[in-house]
């Protein structure tokens, strides 16, 4: 049974711009005072589009009947896509506006000094695309990347938004101007890695107390100089961060705290487009990353499942079947960390028309290089090689080509264990024909190879546990084995969308039909 969430009610009452229909919501417990969370006035002017009704563009909530649906780690992120997509933007609109958002709502992982990739699936190209935009490395090397999602997110809006640029980034420049309270995800994520981060004045002044502690959750967090940022990003267009005066401020930002960048390195940087690297299961196309990412997704997968086809006979996807895969394909990444230090966020977007987004982006660890430009307040990447970063997992998008219907989209984080994660949660869909809610929910095994130590999470069945460890003696139990966020579309079909945001988290996933 569908039930209005309490919140959402309060913003209704409160707020003019939200005069939301039922919606499905689901999230660990947030905050208060979450009536800031409404999206600008700005979104009301937008531009028109030949294949929705111009009077129906940025009105929020004018779209009637099922709107794809929206799951990522940070609430107000999910809640300004889910805005977009009820005022009759694209998956990619919806994505864009997520992403700038959490630039200042979960900057930890999600700054615009970072870099990322996404999967994306159009309905009417019937195509699925990998765009990467990780961060670049200078020329002349030194400590300072160069970013990359700014382009990506331009990239990506430019093919495949319909809403105007300036629309789908005034939400988040709004809340860097006027503040925001700081969520349960920022702050548990800023908890969690508090003794790997060190806070420079920047990050000190916005996050910390003057005794050296974490502000609280809930506390107001303004950030007037990443506004202007955004401001002119919203005003100028993406490109413009990357040359001329811009350019110029954050390479000043950076060269001073060790960075080594030039103009050439920002104005030369491209994100990437090329065809996702794809299997079949059955009638489903499963798009994922191209590189070692996308491949270890697929390696995994086909492991763990003996491909009678998605639609064919269930299998039972058990814990056994996910260790054997795990020692099989991780043992050649025993040198790294098999967990995520909290660097990267993943989210995914759909929409009404079937088209859909999931990407990953990050700084390679916890706030980056810890350092902020006093010119431009944005928390800047290091420039990190393949071991010392976050080990990234691949976002996927899994359709029928033949009938052009969108049947999940998912992506992780949690480092090599994300990777294990993201698989789990599809197979227990596909394999056993599970709903997602149990699917994402199912406890989790990992181990990076035989004779290495079995990671369980507290949830897994005593009974499993002992039939695990006659394989894998060392048994260890942990918090958590990955975050995962999906969209499933069960037989293809709009009206049948679920979004889950990870119950390991504190990110939030809304849904209208």
């Amino acid at each position: 049974m569908i039930e209005k969430d309490k919140s959402m009610r309060l913003i209704k009452k409160t707020t003019s711009l939200f005069r939301s229909k039922v919606k499905n919501q689901i999230a660990r417990s947030q905050w208060n005072d979450i009536t800031s969370l409404c999206v600008a006035g700005s979104l009301l002017l937008l531009a028109a589009c030949d294949t929705v009704d111009p009077k129906q563009i940025g009105a929020v909530d004018s779209v009637d009947g099922p709107l794809g649906g929206v799951a990522s780690d940070e609430p107000r992120a999910t809640l300004i896509a889910q805005d977009i997509l009820s005022s009759g933007g694209t998956a990619a609109d919806a994505a864009t506006a997520l992403y700038f958002t959490l630039a200042v709502t979960y900057p930890i992982a999600g700054s615009l000094g970072g870099g990322g990739e996404c999967i994306t699936y159009n309905r009417e190209s019937n195509k699925l695309e990998n765009l990467k935009f990780p961060v670049g490395l200078a020329k002349a090397g030194g400590e300072i990347g160069v970013p990359g999602n700014i382009r990506g997110f331009s990239a990506l809006h430019a093919r495949h938004g319909r809403m105007s640029w300036s629309s789908v980034l005034a939400p988040a420049e709004k809340l860097a101007n006027f503040g925001e309270s700081m969520s349960r995800a920022q702050h548990a994520a800023m908890v969690s890695s508090s003794s790997k981060v060190q806070f420079d004045a920047g990050l000190s002044k916005l996050y910390l107390n003057e005794d050296g502690s974490l502000k609280k959750e809930g506390t107001k967090i303004q950030q007037v100089r990443l506004s202007s940022i955004l401001s002119n990003l919203r005003t100028n267009g993406g490109a413009f961060f990357y040359g001329g005066t811009m350019a110029k401020a954050f390479i000043d930002d950076a060269n001073f705290v060790g960075g080594k960048l030039t103009t050439t390195d920002l104005i030369y940087y491209r994100p990437a487009w090329q065809d996702a690297a794809t299997f079949t299961n059955g009638v489903i196309t499963i798009g994922t990353s191209v590189g070692p990412q996308g491949a270890l997704y697929q390696e995994v997968w086909q492991k763990i499942y003996s491909g009678k086809g998605v639609l064919h006979l269930n299998q039972d996807i058990n814990l056994t079947k996910l260790a054997e895969a795990s020692a099989s394909s991780f043992q050649k990444y025993a040198n790294y960390n098999p967990f995520g230090a909290g660097g990267m966020t993943s989210f995914v977007t759909a929409d009404n028309e079937g088209n859909a987004v999931s990407c990953l982006v990050g700084l390679g660890k916890p706030f980056g290089s810890g350092k902020t430009g006093d010119i431009s307040g944005i928390v800047m990447a290091s420039a990190l090689g393949d071991k010392e970063a976050e080990f990234p997992t691949a976002p996927v998008v899994m359709v029928n080509l033949v009938n052009k219907d969108l049947y999940f989209a998912g992506a992780a984080t949690g480092g090599i264990a994300g990777t294990l994660s993201s698989v789990y949660t599809a197979l227990k869909i596909f394999g056993e024909d599970q709903p997602l809610e149990t699917a994402i929910s199912a406890p989790r095994v990992f181990t990076m190879g035989q004779g290495l130590p079995l990671l369980y999470e507290p949830k897994v069945m005593p009974d499993d546990l002992t039939t695990i460890v006659k394989q894998h003696p060392v048994a260890i139990e942990v918090e958590r084995l990955g975050k995962v966020n999906s969209v499933y579309c069960k037989n293809g079909k709009l009206n049948q969308c679920q979004s889950r945001a990870d119950p390991r988290g504190y990110g939030l996933s809304l849904i209208q039909r």
